[in-house]
């Protein structure tokens, strides 16, 4: 099942009906869950979290908070056993090249190259199927395996923690970056080469992905048939040396021949990077890309992150422990904490103003110039358990304003001052809204 094509027409006269303003992903209460011995583990919770065209949010906590289980599950590569989608939604808006300027930005795409695929149910202008966004909706966790390989690398990409788990150490660089391009981009490639998609393309396209049997690989090499393979892998060998420079990484001739354990943690990571963003996706997950990295490499992997993605307008939901570096590079941030978000907002009003008291911690436990030596703040107490958990504010045991109210039921995620500002915490919440006496409540007083 492919994705609708766009209604024929003058160009940008059904795109133009299509809001640009609807997000383009929108995770409404996700919940995944994992099967264990003692009970079921509720990893990701009810989790509510829009990312739009073109924005960074950085999504942060400590160890084991969710974060990578909420970005993994967007893919559908949370391993199903023991994990369980048990409830909410994903709501993902593709995009498409703008056909006024074929991807290089116009006023009709507002300079982005890209625009919304109407919603085929309506024609963009709006109903229940696409929540009155006019785009085309689709629901991440619903669609089946051969849609989803079809979102995998083209619509949305995902860079790893580790490249040198996440890289495959028996193929060359080339043949890695290949199958990205002989999967989501091969008429593309075959126009190029000058080449009929037909059956000889089909061939071609299996023999990139290392598909063919022995017979078709002698048939390979046939005369029309080897000068037609040659043509294309010309043509491939040109996408795939592009993606790499584009990364800046030197020489693109010579690591497209090498294995990753021939290059460095940093140049590897820079491969992730580059196979990540060869087909141009709408959304980039990136889970923690420089944990494995010195500074000096950090700093420009991420500087690197930024300018592909001012190029290729792309969305970036950027996994995180690391406070001082999210702040840096994200419009908005999102603190997880057991499986829940606790607050959002606008990063600097995050770090400016934070509400909840595990995004205080997080902030204090910052080493900070003005600090003493030898002298850290820590968040007293650990994570708790996550099986079966009972409905309660899961930071109550580590919270030094923790009362009845919170030991007893589960806050919700509410606005706070802003429309744009939200925190899940009984201080800011109102006694007679929860249904409690005011003495159950926690008061902020004078530190809160």
């Amino acid at each position: 099942m492919t994705l609708p094509a766009q209604t024929p027409g003058p160009p940008g006269c059904v795109k133009s009906q299509v809001p640009r303003t609807a997000p383009l992903l929108s995770l409404q209460g996700l919940r995944v869950h994992f099967r264990s011995k003692a009970g079921l583990v509720h990893a990701v919770d009810g989790v509510d979290l829009d990312i739009s065209d073109g924005q960074t949010v950085g999504l942060v906590g400590e160890t084991g908070s969710g974060k990578s289980v909420t970005g993994r599950s967007l893919l559908q590569i949370v391993p199903v056993p023991p994990g369980v989608y048990a409830g909410g939604r994903a709501l993902f808006r593709p995009k498409e090249v703008c056909a006024s300027c074929r991807g290089v930005g116009c006023s009709e795409c507002g300079n982005t190259g890209k625009l919304g695929v109407p919603c085929p149910d309506c024609d963009g202008s709006g109903c229940d199927v696409c929540g009155g966004t006019g785009r085309q909706t689709l629901d991440l966790l619903q669609l089946p395996e051969p849609q989803m390989r079809r979102i995998r690398g083209n619509n949305i990409a995902m860079v790893f923690q580790d490249p040198g788990k996440a890289l495959n150490p028996t193929l060359p660089i080339r043949q890695q970056l290949a199958e990205v391009f002989a999967e989501h981009r091969p008429d593309e490639l075959l126009r190029e080469a000058g080449l009929d998609p037909g059956r000889v393309g089909t061939l071609i396209r299996r023999d990139a992905h290392g598909r063919v049997s022995f017979l078709e690989r002698r048939l390979l090499q046939v005369p029309p048939w080897r000068r037609a393979h040659r043509r294309l892998r010309a043509v491939m060998d040109e996408y795939v040396a592009r993606a790499l420079a584009d990364t800046h990484i030197p020489n693109p001739a010579q690591v497209m021949r090498s294995y990753p354990h021939e290059l460095s943690g940093g140049m590897n990571q820079r491969v992730m990077i580059a196979q990540s963003l060869a087909c141009d996706p709408d959304l980039l997950i990136a889970d923690e890309p420089t944990t494995a990295l010195d500074v000096t490499i950090q700093a420009r992997i991420l500087d690197l992150i930024q300018e592909l993605q001012e190029r290729h307008h792309t969305a970036v939901l950027y996994i995180s422990h690391d406070l001082s570096l999210v702040r840096q590079i994200s419009d908005r941030v999102a603190v997880m904490y057991a499986g829940q978000l606790v607050e959002t907002g606008p990063t600097e009003r995050i770090f400016d103003d934070p509400m909840h008291p595990y995004t205080r911690g997080l902030l204090l436990a910052t080493p900070s110039a003005g600090q003493s030596r030898g002298r850290l703040v820590a968040i007293e107490g650990t994570v708790p358990q996550l099986v079966d958990p009972p409905p309660m504010c899961r930071f109550n045991s580590r919270c030094p304003w923790a009362a009845d109210a919170c030991r007893t039921r589960e806050p919700i995620l509410r606005p706070w001052h802003a429309h744009d500002h939200h925190v899940a915490c009984f201080l800011y919440d109102a006694a007679d809204r929860v249904g409690l006496a005011p003495a159950d409540m926690p008061s902020r007083g004078e530190d809160a």
